[in-house]
């Protein structure tokens, strides 16, 4: 069985999981990552290099489009106020005050705000500010960060993003495993009373593999945005079961054997 194999298999042919549970545990192992990566690419590289396109490169966004700023005797200043939207939140730069007032904060979503003294983290929502975090700028800048220091810090940016890229994939990893492990509670009760004698290692790759439309269906959604992510969520979690119990009912029974 190839690799393309097993990921239409596992999509659209549930009655080839007893195939697949027979491949060795390497062949599990790269089907899961390679899933995974391609949840990580379009969910989150695909946005971010996007949005990293669309503002020209950071080299181009701290030099041309933010405008000249130093942070010195204990104040930021800069040459004219600076925002930009970040996915949810959007980035400030005011310095006519310590920090942003609650009337500068005023659209909807979160704020990651910098005032002359103070970075404030806000959202706004429902008419009003809730201010989540103040830090003072001397816990964040030394004196004399400017444009080009935040232009020295550009490959640091790029390793945060890879990393972050990659904790975003082994979260998807654990958010559907845990989902395998809840649905292999029930798979279990029909294997031992029906007598299909799968271990419980094989019983979690029925359900990783049952998952496999699902999992993709909501995340392109997600990514798309094209439908209300719950009701698009919960469809995806009745096609799961339906693809889990199809492949299930198609197993050997150890007392046909």
């Amino acid at each position: 069985m190839t690799f393309a194999e097993q990921i239409v298999y596992a999509m659209f042919k549930p009655a080839k999981y007893k195939e697949m549970l027979e491949l060795k545990k390497g062949r599990f192992a790269l089907f899961v990552v390679v899933l995974m990566l391609a949840l990580g690419i379009m969910r989150v590289a695909v946005p971010t290099a996007a949005m990293i396109t669309g503002f020209g490169g950071f080299n181009n966004l701290f030099t041309e489009k933010m405008a000249p700023f130093e942070y010195k005797n204990g104040k930021l200043e800069i040459e004219k106020s600076f925002e930009m939207s970040l996915g949810v939140y959007k980035i400030v730069i005011d310095t006519e005050d310590p920090r942003l007032p609650d009337e500068k904060l005023n659209r909807r979503g979160g704020y990651i705000a910098f005032g002359s003294e103070y970075l404030t983290i806000a959202v706004y929502s429902g008419g009003s500010v809730t201010r989540v975090q103040e830090i003072s700028l001397d816990n964040l800048f030394a004196d004399g960060f400017n444009n080009n220091s935040l232009k020295e810090l550009i490959p640091f940016i790029y390793t945060y993003l890879v990393v972050s890229f990659l904790v975003y994939c082994i979260g998807y990893f654990l958010k559907y495993a845990l989902l395998s492990l809840i649905f292999g509670i029930f798979v279990n009760g029909l294997n031992k009373n029906l007598g299909y004698g799968l271990s419980g290692g094989e019983i979690f790759k029925l359900c990783f593999y049952g998952q496999t439309l699902g999992i993709i269906i909501s995340n392109c959604n997600m990514a798309l945005g094209a439908l209300p992510a719950g009701i698009v969520s919960g469809l995806c979690v009745v096609l799961s079961v339906n693809m889990i119990f199809s492949g299930l009912s198609r197993m050997d029974k150890m007392n046909q054997v």
